[in-house]
Protein backbone atom coordinates (compact mmCIF):
# COMPACT_ATOMS: atom_id res chain seq x y z
CA UNK A 1 0.00 0.00 0.00
CA UNK A 2 3.18 2.36 0.36
CA UNK A 3 1.88 3.68 3.85
CA UNK A 4 4.44 5.05 6.39
CA UNK A 5 3.82 5.85 9.53
CA UNK A 6 4.75 9.77 10.58
CA UNK A 7 8.21 9.34 11.73
CA UNK A 8 7.51 11.76 14.69
CA UNK A 9 4.97 8.66 16.16
CA UNK A 10 8.59 6.60 16.49
CA UNK A 11 9.54 9.07 19.89
CA UNK A 12 6.94 6.44 21.66
CA UNK A 13 6.71 3.13 19.80
CA UNK A 14 6.29 0.05 21.35
CA UNK A 15 6.19 -3.58 20.47
CA UNK A 16 2.81 -5.72 19.65
CA UNK A 17 3.32 -9.64 19.31
CA UNK A 18 2.95 -11.09 16.18
CA UNK A 19 0.25 -13.22 17.13
CA UNK A 20 -1.67 -10.78 18.31
CA UNK A 21 -2.50 -9.93 14.78
CA UNK A 22 -1.78 -12.80 12.70
CA UNK A 23 -3.62 -15.16 15.04
CA UNK A 24 -6.45 -13.39 17.33
CA UNK A 25 -6.88 -9.95 15.66
CA UNK A 26 -10.36 -11.31 13.53
CA UNK A 27 -11.60 -12.88 16.27
CA UNK A 28 -11.44 -10.46 19.55
CA UNK A 29 -13.38 -8.08 19.95
CA UNK A 30 -13.02 -4.18 20.81
CA UNK A 31 -12.68 -3.69 24.27
CA UNK A 32 -10.36 -6.78 24.62
CA UNK A 33 -8.11 -5.37 21.69
CA UNK A 34 -7.76 -2.06 23.60
CA UNK A 35 -7.01 -3.12 27.24
CA UNK A 36 -4.21 -5.38 25.45
CA UNK A 37 -2.99 -2.30 23.48
CA UNK A 38 -3.24 -0.53 26.78
CA UNK A 39 -1.16 -3.11 28.41
CA UNK A 40 1.78 -3.70 26.42
CA UNK A 41 2.17 0.36 26.29
CA UNK A 42 2.04 1.26 29.69
CA UNK A 43 3.39 -2.41 31.14
CA UNK A 44 2.65 -4.52 33.65
CA UNK A 45 2.58 -1.71 36.30
CA UNK A 46 -0.73 -0.68 35.29
CA UNK A 47 -4.03 -1.23 37.41
CA UNK A 48 -7.08 -2.69 36.49
CA UNK A 49 -8.96 0.81 37.75
CA UNK A 50 -6.45 2.73 35.78
CA UNK A 51 -7.33 0.41 32.70
CA UNK A 52 -11.08 1.23 33.46
CA UNK A 53 -10.80 5.09 34.04
CA UNK A 54 -8.79 5.28 30.83
CA UNK A 55 -10.72 3.36 28.47
CA UNK A 56 -14.25 4.99 29.97
CA UNK A 57 -14.87 0.98 30.46
CA UNK A 58 -16.66 -0.97 33.38
CA UNK A 59 -14.37 -2.87 35.63
CA UNK A 60 -15.91 -6.23 35.06
CA UNK A 61 -15.24 -5.83 30.92
CA UNK A 62 -11.44 -5.27 31.80
CA UNK A 63 -11.35 -8.04 33.92
CA UNK A 64 -13.04 -10.33 30.83
CA UNK A 65 -10.56 -8.92 28.74
CA UNK A 66 -7.53 -9.52 30.74
CA UNK A 67 -9.18 -12.98 31.49
CA UNK A 68 -9.46 -13.55 27.67
CA UNK A 69 -5.72 -12.42 26.89
CA UNK A 70 -4.33 -14.77 29.62
CA UNK A 71 -6.66 -17.68 28.76
CA UNK A 72 -4.73 -17.31 25.16
CA UNK A 73 -1.15 -17.67 26.36
CA UNK A 74 -0.45 -13.83 25.92
CA UNK A 75 -0.62 -12.60 29.53
CA UNK A 76 0.42 -14.39 32.23
CA UNK A 77 -0.64 -14.18 35.55
CA UNK A 78 1.77 -11.86 37.74
CA UNK A 79 4.08 -13.97 40.16
CA UNK A 80 3.21 -12.97 43.84
CA UNK A 81 5.86 -11.39 45.42
CA UNK A 82 7.36 -13.70 48.63
CA UNK A 83 7.00 -12.90 51.95
CA UNK A 84 9.45 -10.24 53.57
CA UNK A 85 11.11 -11.61 56.41
CA UNK A 86 12.59 -8.97 58.95
CA UNK A 87 16.16 -8.49 58.90
CA UNK A 88 17.40 -9.33 62.11
CA UNK A 89 21.57 -8.87 60.54
CA UNK A 90 23.17 -5.64 61.32
CA UNK A 91 23.92 -4.45 57.72
CA UNK A 92 27.43 -5.32 56.23
CA UNK A 93 29.88 -2.30 56.42
CA UNK A 94 30.44 0.05 53.49
CA UNK A 95 33.58 -1.32 51.62
CA UNK A 96 35.08 0.96 48.61
CA UNK A 97 34.92 -1.09 45.64
CA UNK A 98 38.34 -2.15 44.77
CA UNK A 99 39.92 -0.23 41.76
CA UNK A 100 39.44 -2.48 38.54
CA UNK A 101 41.64 -2.41 35.51
CA UNK A 102 38.69 -3.34 33.05
CA UNK A 103 37.38 -1.53 30.53
CA UNK A 104 33.95 0.53 31.21
CA UNK A 105 32.54 -0.76 28.24
CA UNK A 106 32.26 -4.16 26.53
CA UNK A 107 32.58 -4.76 22.60
CA UNK A 108 29.41 -4.81 20.31
CA UNK A 109 29.01 -8.76 19.41
CA UNK A 110 30.17 -9.66 23.34
CA UNK A 111 27.00 -11.46 25.27
CA UNK A 112 24.61 -9.08 26.55
CA UNK A 113 20.95 -9.20 27.73
CA UNK A 114 18.70 -7.74 24.42
CA UNK A 115 16.86 -4.82 25.80
CA UNK A 116 13.20 -5.37 25.70
CA UNK A 117 10.83 -2.29 23.94
CA UNK A 118 9.64 -1.17 27.94
CA UNK A 119 12.94 -0.94 28.52
CA UNK A 120 14.09 0.88 25.28
CA UNK A 121 11.01 2.85 25.77
CA UNK A 122 11.32 4.05 29.78
CA UNK A 123 15.05 4.82 28.41
CA UNK A 124 13.34 6.96 25.74
CA UNK A 125 11.39 9.01 28.27
CA UNK A 126 14.22 9.77 30.14
CA UNK A 127 16.94 10.44 27.26
CA UNK A 128 15.39 12.46 24.04
CA UNK A 129 18.52 11.38 22.49
CA UNK A 130 17.36 7.73 22.26
CA UNK A 131 14.19 8.48 20.30
CA UNK A 132 16.14 10.91 17.55
CA UNK A 133 18.31 8.17 17.03
CA UNK A 134 15.71 5.83 16.47
CA UNK A 135 14.14 8.25 14.36
CA UNK A 136 17.30 8.99 12.56
CA UNK A 137 18.05 5.17 12.05
CA UNK A 138 14.53 4.58 10.66
CA UNK A 139 15.42 7.36 7.95
CA UNK A 140 18.78 6.44 7.36
CA UNK A 141 18.04 2.57 6.92
CA UNK A 142 14.78 3.71 4.56
CA UNK A 143 12.20 0.89 6.29
CA UNK A 144 10.70 0.55 10.08
CA UNK A 145 13.02 -0.44 12.58
CA UNK A 146 12.57 -4.35 13.36
CA UNK A 147 12.92 -5.15 16.94
CA UNK A 148 16.64 -6.31 16.75
CA UNK A 149 17.80 -2.79 14.88
CA UNK A 150 15.69 -1.07 17.53
CA UNK A 151 17.57 -3.06 20.35
CA UNK A 152 21.07 -2.56 18.15
CA UNK A 153 20.59 1.23 18.12
CA UNK A 154 19.79 1.67 21.66
CA UNK A 155 22.60 -0.45 22.75
CA UNK A 156 25.41 1.23 20.72
CA UNK A 157 24.62 4.54 22.44
CA UNK A 158 23.29 3.56 26.21
CA UNK A 159 25.36 0.17 26.64
CA UNK A 160 28.19 0.91 24.57
CA UNK A 161 28.60 4.32 24.91
CA UNK A 162 29.03 5.57 21.25
CA UNK A 163 28.57 9.31 20.22
CA UNK A 164 25.24 9.63 18.70
CA UNK A 165 26.89 12.14 16.13
CA UNK A 166 29.23 9.14 15.29
CA UNK A 167 26.54 6.09 15.69
CA UNK A 168 24.59 8.17 13.20
CA UNK A 169 27.92 8.39 10.43
CA UNK A 170 28.70 4.00 11.02
CA UNK A 171 24.58 4.09 10.21
CA UNK A 172 24.93 6.14 6.89
CA UNK A 173 28.54 4.47 6.19
CA UNK A 174 26.79 0.92 5.96
CA UNK A 175 23.99 1.32 4.35
CA UNK A 176 25.55 3.13 2.00
CA UNK A 177 27.95 -0.24 1.51
CA UNK A 178 24.45 -1.97 0.84
CA UNK A 179 25.13 -3.84 4.62
CA UNK A 180 22.20 -2.51 7.02
CA UNK A 181 22.58 -6.10 8.62
CA UNK A 182 22.50 -5.32 12.18
CA UNK A 183 25.09 -7.89 12.89
CA UNK A 184 27.59 -6.61 10.68
CA UNK A 185 26.96 -2.96 11.94
CA UNK A 186 27.64 -3.88 15.24
CA UNK A 187 30.92 -6.08 13.83
CA UNK A 188 32.01 -2.23 11.96
CA UNK A 189 30.54 -0.73 15.68
CA UNK A 190 33.45 -2.89 17.17
CA UNK A 191 36.00 -1.84 15.17
CA UNK A 192 35.22 1.41 15.72
CA UNK A 193 34.93 1.27 19.59
CA UNK A 194 38.68 -0.36 19.23
CA UNK A 195 40.26 1.74 17.41
CA UNK A 196 38.96 4.56 19.59
CA UNK A 197 37.05 6.49 17.08
CA UNK A 198 34.23 8.64 18.87
CA UNK A 199 34.46 12.24 17.15
CA UNK A 200 32.65 13.11 13.97
CA UNK A 201 36.20 13.35 12.60
CA UNK A 202 37.95 10.72 13.54
CA UNK A 203 34.77 8.58 11.76
CA UNK A 204 35.18 10.97 8.50
CA UNK A 205 39.17 9.63 8.40
CA UNK A 206 38.41 6.25 8.52
CA UNK A 207 35.64 6.12 6.50
CA UNK A 208 38.39 7.95 4.03
CA UNK A 209 40.75 5.79 4.85
CA UNK A 210 38.71 2.30 3.88
CA UNK A 211 37.46 4.14 0.59
CA UNK A 212 40.74 4.90 -0.35
CA UNK A 213 42.07 1.66 0.78
CA UNK A 214 38.48 -0.05 -1.22
CA UNK A 215 40.39 2.19 -4.19
CA UNK A 216 43.98 0.71 -4.44
CA UNK A 217 42.59 -2.82 -3.54
CA UNK A 218 40.64 -3.19 -6.90
CA UNK A 219 43.35 -0.94 -8.90
CA UNK A 220 45.33 -4.34 -7.88
CA UNK A 221 42.51 -6.53 -8.64
CA UNK A 222 42.70 -4.92 -12.15
CA UNK A 223 46.35 -5.24 -12.84
CA UNK A 224 46.25 -8.80 -11.39
CA UNK A 225 43.66 -10.02 -13.32
CA UNK A 226 41.43 -10.77 -10.35
CA UNK A 227 38.13 -9.82 -11.22
CA UNK A 228 35.76 -13.24 -11.10
CA UNK A 229 36.21 -13.97 -7.41
CA UNK A 230 36.54 -12.82 -3.70
CA UNK A 231 40.28 -11.76 -2.29
CA UNK A 232 41.28 -14.95 -0.13
CA UNK A 233 42.81 -13.44 3.26
CA UNK A 234 46.60 -13.60 2.52
CA UNK A 235 45.87 -11.61 -0.77
CA UNK A 236 44.35 -9.26 1.41
CA UNK A 237 47.37 -9.27 3.10
CA UNK A 238 49.67 -8.48 0.63
CA UNK A 239 47.31 -5.97 -1.17
CA UNK A 240 47.32 -3.98 2.41
CA UNK A 241 51.15 -4.44 3.15
CA UNK A 242 51.81 -2.68 -0.79
CA UNK A 243 49.36 -0.12 -0.20
CA UNK A 244 51.33 1.17 3.39
CA UNK A 245 54.36 1.05 1.35
CA UNK A 246 53.18 3.59 -1.48
CA UNK A 247 53.50 0.98 -4.48
CA UNK A 248 51.39 1.78 -7.41
CA UNK A 249 49.38 -0.32 -9.01
CA UNK A 250 51.46 0.04 -11.91
CA UNK A 251 54.21 -1.01 -10.27
CA UNK A 252 52.77 -4.60 -9.21
CA UNK A 253 51.40 -4.84 -12.67
CA UNK A 254 54.58 -4.86 -13.88
CA UNK A 255 55.91 -7.03 -11.04
CA UNK A 256 52.77 -9.50 -12.03
CA UNK A 257 54.10 -9.26 -15.99
CA UNK A 258 57.58 -10.60 -14.92
CA UNK A 259 56.21 -13.07 -12.44
CA UNK A 260 54.29 -14.51 -15.39
CA UNK A 261 56.93 -14.49 -17.81
CA UNK A 262 59.04 -16.50 -15.10
CA UNK A 263 56.43 -18.55 -12.93
CA UNK A 264 53.88 -19.34 -15.92
CA UNK A 265 50.91 -18.20 -12.76
CA UNK A 266 50.02 -15.95 -10.61
CA UNK A 267 51.96 -16.09 -6.75
CA UNK A 268 51.84 -12.81 -4.66
CA UNK A 269 54.70 -14.04 -2.72
CA UNK A 270 56.65 -14.14 -5.70
CA UNK A 271 55.24 -10.66 -6.64
CA UNK A 272 56.29 -9.62 -3.57
CA UNK A 273 59.67 -10.97 -3.64
CA UNK A 274 60.15 -8.85 -6.86
CA UNK A 275 58.74 -5.34 -5.45
CA UNK A 276 60.55 -5.73 -2.61
CA UNK A 277 63.75 -5.96 -4.35
CA UNK A 278 62.31 -2.89 -6.22
CA UNK A 279 62.16 -0.93 -3.13
CA UNK A 280 65.45 -1.91 -1.96
CA UNK A 281 67.35 -0.66 -4.50
CA UNK A 282 65.48 2.61 -4.35
CA UNK A 283 63.23 1.73 -7.60
CA UNK A 284 59.65 3.02 -7.07
CA UNK A 285 58.57 4.34 -10.43
CA UNK A 286 57.12 1.88 -13.35
CA UNK A 287 60.14 3.91 -15.71
CA UNK A 288 62.38 2.85 -12.74
CA UNK A 289 61.46 -1.03 -13.22
CA UNK A 290 61.45 -1.15 -16.82
CA UNK A 291 65.25 0.46 -16.65
CA UNK A 292 66.55 -2.26 -14.16
CA UNK A 293 64.88 -4.86 -16.00
CA UNK A 294 66.59 -3.87 -19.49
CA UNK A 295 69.90 -3.25 -18.17
CA UNK A 296 69.77 -6.13 -15.65
CA UNK A 297 70.66 -10.10 -16.90
CA UNK A 298 68.10 -11.64 -19.57
CA UNK A 299 66.99 -14.63 -18.75
CA UNK A 300 66.65 -17.47 -21.41
CA UNK A 301 63.38 -16.38 -22.64
CA UNK A 302 63.90 -13.06 -22.76
CA UNK A 303 67.11 -13.75 -25.09
CA UNK A 304 65.23 -15.91 -26.96
CA UNK A 305 62.63 -13.10 -27.64
CA UNK A 306 64.58 -9.75 -27.10
CA UNK A 307 61.58 -7.20 -27.93
CA UNK A 308 59.91 -8.69 -25.33
CA UNK A 309 60.97 -5.54 -22.70
CA UNK A 310 60.54 -3.32 -25.39
CA UNK A 311 56.65 -4.31 -25.89
CA UNK A 312 56.38 -4.03 -22.26
CA UNK A 313 57.71 -0.42 -21.98
CA UNK A 314 55.48 0.36 -25.36
CA UNK A 315 52.01 -1.31 -22.86
CA UNK A 316 53.25 0.82 -20.30
CA UNK A 317 53.90 4.38 -22.26
CA UNK A 318 50.64 4.05 -24.86
CA UNK A 319 48.65 1.22 -23.41
CA UNK A 320 48.04 -2.54 -24.76
CA UNK A 321 47.29 -1.35 -28.76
Amino acid sequence: MGYQLESALWRGVFAVPGAVVDEHLKLCDETALKVLLLILRRGDEVTLEEISNFLGTDPQAVEQAISYWTKLGILMEPTPAPPQRPNTKAPPPIVDPAPTTQPTYMLPGKERRKLTTRQINEMSAGDDTIAFLLREAQMIIGKPLTPVATDTVAALYSYYGMNPEVLLMLLQYCVGQKRDNMRYIEKVAASWIEMGIDTHEKAEREILAVAERAGQEAAVRRVLGINDRALISSEREYIAAWSEQGIPSELIGLAYERTIEQKGKLSLPYINGILQNWRAKGISTPAGALQEMRAGKKNSAEAANPSSLDEMEQIYKYGDV
